[in-house]
């Protein structure tokens, strides 16, 4: 399976590969190292079809979770606190 560096970086030190990927390098990595390293789509890049399938389970995976139920404590969490007034009200 082949990824692409594309980092605005650079050339990338990538401690799951032991090894530095220079910029626009194309390297081979195995199915859960390119599960990993996709996960960062501004660093990495599919470059070819085994890697573009990967990509893509991962995007479905982040739209389910995305869709999930939203939790119920952040639930209002742009609305001011109960009694927060203006700055010094109260003091």
């Amino acid at each position: 399976m082949k990824l692409k560096n594309i980092s605005p970086l650079g050339a990338l030190d990538v401690p799951l590969l032991h090894a530095i990927v220079e910029a626009d390098e194309v390297i081979d990595v195995t199915p859960e190292q390119a599960h990993t390293l996709l996960q960062q789509p501004a660093n990495f890049e599919p470059a070819d079809k085994a890697a573009k399938t990967v990509a893509a389970d991962l995007a479905a995976e982040q739209d389910e979770a995305g869709a999930s139920t939203p939790d119920p404590a952040n639930e209002d969490a742009t609305d001011p606190a109960s009694g927060a007034g203006e700055e010094g009200e109260g003091q």
